[in-house]
């Protein structure tokens, strides 16, 4: 059927006319319809996955045939980790051969200690928009220690060393560790391997960079190229680099594959708390077990706060009870110095106490006091008192320390939280004695090193 149309220009007066044919529209149109089925694979976020094929026909009534558009099921596809983006299937079962293997007896205790804390380092990933995987992270440096210290001196959760977290911004004083506080040493582990990913465009590399140092990873990369498709254990690392990257991707696939699991962590919220305050008296009148504030709170050195504001993170089910009993949680009792001219008598009436009370206050208390003991005493001379330590604290490591090419005693000591005289007392040695790499010495390492 032919058909013309006269349109009238207003402006010229010219009369446009057009012909068409509606044989030749219906022609077009059937000539876009498809003909074939096309199986089209998409990822599971597509919004619109058809869930059945459905026929449509169209009655071409040129020619009485009929044409069929056909829609076919869209099939979904999971979506691939980051961390595991590029790696092949033999490496990651390989990875998580390995990492079932070395965690699966010790995967309780570690998702039994991440739920103190892995609240707020699931939200501080969030907010850096990194990948949530990075999670397994700690359970490879620290099983997720949170007050874990290694021979080299790496503390905390992620492991940080005393220089790698000065430059990443994370700062430690005699009353708070920074790389023992959750959102500090994570916000800044995490930084630095989103800065490693950024620089070597490639997981495993970053993760390796995390564990050895970046400069190492670009030097043995100089001699030897490395790319995903070549395989995790051809990666140009030492041994134990490579089993830890194995071990983050292994364990990044069994979480992925449910075959390993973190128990839901608990659910806190900050309090700021003014001094004076007995931290640990605060939580044992609220109805908390003994110690349990301080796993929600690694970062504390101290257990008393006597004259420094403090925010601790609580549980939410405690919250309202602590809040509620934080003028009740005064300290009761300090800890006193000892100073020369100091004796029994004087330090029991300057308490109020007698000297049988002040002997029952600190047991094994001799007849005679020495320059820097501290005795247990009444919280009413604050001034002078001493705060009682957190008592995850308590007590030193005895590492076997192997020296490295420009250590000194003291920034050995500086690691570890002594002093040079007690490194050099311990080991016999002077404090003018050279010290060569390769030398062994033992350290009394304390965990409440800056």
């Amino acid at each position: 059927m032919t058909g013309l149309t006269f349109t009238p220009d207003k402006k010229s007066g010219h009369i446009t006319v057009r012909l068409f044919s509606l044989f030749g529209a219906l022609f077009l149109i059937s000539a876009c319809v498809p003909q074939k089925k096309h199986t089209v694979t998409v990822n599971s976020h597509t919004n619109a996955a058809l869930k059945q094929a459905k026929t449509v026909d169209m009655d071409a009534k040129s020619n009485h045939e009929s044409t069929k558009l056909e829609y076919v099921e869209l099939v979904p596809t999971a979506p691939v980790d980051p961390l595991l983006v590029g790696i092949s299937a033999e490496d990651i079962a390989m990875s998580k051969a390995q990492a079932k293997r070395n965690f699966q007896r010790s995967w309780k205790a570690i998702g039994t200690r991440s739920r103190f804390v892995r609240q707020r380092l699931l939200a501080t990933l969030k907010e850096l928009d990194a990948p949530m995987a990075l999670q397994v992270l700690p359970a490879v440096e620290s099983t997720y220690d949170t007050y874990a210290l290694s021979p080299a001196g790496a503390l905390g959760l992620w492991q940080l060393m005393p220089r790698t977290a000065h430059v990443l911004g994370v700062r430690s004083g005699k009353k708070v560790n920074g790389r023992r506080n959750i959102s500090d040493a994570t916000s800044a582990a995490v930084r630095y391997l989103q800065k490693m990913h950024k620089r070597f465009n490639n997981w495993p590399l970053a993760i390796a960079a995390y564990n050895m140092g970046p400069y190492a990873v670009a030097r043995r990369l100089k001699k030897h190229g490395w790319k995903n498709a070549d395989g995790l254990e051809n990666m140009p690392i030492p041994v134990a680099t490579r089993a830890y990257v194995q071990h983050v991707i292994g364990l990044t696939a069994l979480l992925n594959n449910n075959e390993f699991t973190f128990p839901k962590p608990i659910k806190t919220r900050p309090l700021e708390i003014e001094a004076p305050v007995d931290i640990e008296r605060l939580a044992q009148i609220s109805g908390m077990k003994k110690d349990e504030i301080f796993r929600f709170n690694p970062c504390l050195n101290q257990a008393q706060y006597l004259r420094q504001t403090i925010t601790i993170h609580v549980p939410v089910s405690y919250f309202e009870s602590m809040r509620n009993n934080v003028a009740l949680a005064g300290p009761s009792y300090v800890k006193q110095t000892i100073k020369d001219g100091d004796n029994l008598w004087d330090l029991a009436r300057a308490h109020n106490i007698s000297v049988k009370t002040l002997k029952n206050l600190n047991r094994g208390l001799g007849k005679y006091l020495r320059i820097g003991q501290h005795l247990k005493v009444p919280a009413n001379r604050l001034a002078q008192a001493v705060a009682d330590h957190n008592p995850l604290l308590a007590g030193d490591h005895r590492i076997r320390y192997k020296v490295r090419t420009g250590d000194s005693l003291w920034r050995i000591a500086n690691q570890f939280g002594t002093t040079p005289k007690a490194i050099a007392r311990s080991n016999q040695i002077t404090m003018k004695h050279i010290l060569r790499a390769g030398d062994i010495l033992w350290v009394f390492a304390k965990v409440r090193p800056s």
